[in-house]
């Protein structure tokens, strides 16, 4: 184990880190997997792919048939924080009629189970690692090597993409340019945000209106995304 976590930190591309994933899950039965993430916009979470180890075939299908949207197995790994096998979370739910397709597909390509591994961060930041193969019970030691090496993979993904470490704002926001901002963020108004600081409504609007355009943001929810992705929420 100690020797593919050590090729995982040393992976010097997302091809490279696909590779090493794809050899060392595949000693586990698992032929298929995916590296990706939810990330902040303006218009909500946007699933971004670190990298993906499926058949191009199944890639274009899960386009086509937009499976993105009722893959039950990104909605539970939303509510779930230990890792589960696709059996598992298809049994803790009622599938819908676009649900159901989606897992009829997957087993026509030899996916009858799967294992997959969530991972949640700073600020709702939402990740995910998963792997498809065929239906076994998976003993507690392969589930916890399987829980560890998701774990190292999607860090080392993060950093190749540069995403531990984005890009922070032009310059640095002010205690009170960060504590409107953050107020923004978790819904409230300048008139409430104003009596909780006790300041004015224009003051608040002052503060807020900087840390915009020191985010570069076009509007206030792009200015909360970019706190977001900045480490800054």
């Amino acid at each position: 184990m100690t020797q593919v976590f050590d090729t995982v930190v040393r992976a010097r591309s997302l091809d490279e880190l696909r590779e090493i994933f794809r050899q060392a899950i595949a000693l586990e039965g698992f032929t298929a997997s995916a590296c990706g993430a939810f990330l902040p916009t303006e218009s909500g979470p946007e699933p971004h792919f670190y990298f993906t180890d499926w058949p191009d075939v199944w890639l274009k299908l899960y386009e086509e048939r937009n499976f993105v949207a009722c893959d039950f197995g990104v909605a539970e790994a939303r509510r779930r924080i230990a890792p589960f096998t696709w059996l598992e979370a298809k049994a803790a739910r009622i599938l819908s009629a676009t649900e159901r397709k989606l897992w009829e597909a997957a087993a026509a390509f030899g996916w009858s189970d799967g294992f997959s591994v969530p991972i949640h961060g700073p600020a709702g930041y939402f990740g995910l690692v998963t792997m498809g193969g065929k239906a076994r019970v998976l003993p507690h030691e392969t589930r916890r090597h399987l829980h560890m090496l998701a774990l190292a993979v999607h860090d080392r993904a993060r950093a190749l993409t540069g995403l531990d470490r984005a890009a922070g704002p032009l310059a640095p926001l002010t205690a009170r340019e960060l504590e409107c901002l953050r107020w923004v963020g978790a819904g409230h108004t300048d008139g409430q945000i104003a009596a909780m600081m006790g300041i004015s409504t224009t003051t608040v609007k002052t503060h807020v209106d900087g840390a915009r355009h020191k985010l570069s943001a076009r509007t206030r929810a792009h200015a909360v995304a970019r706190m977001v992705v900045c480490g800054l929420a």
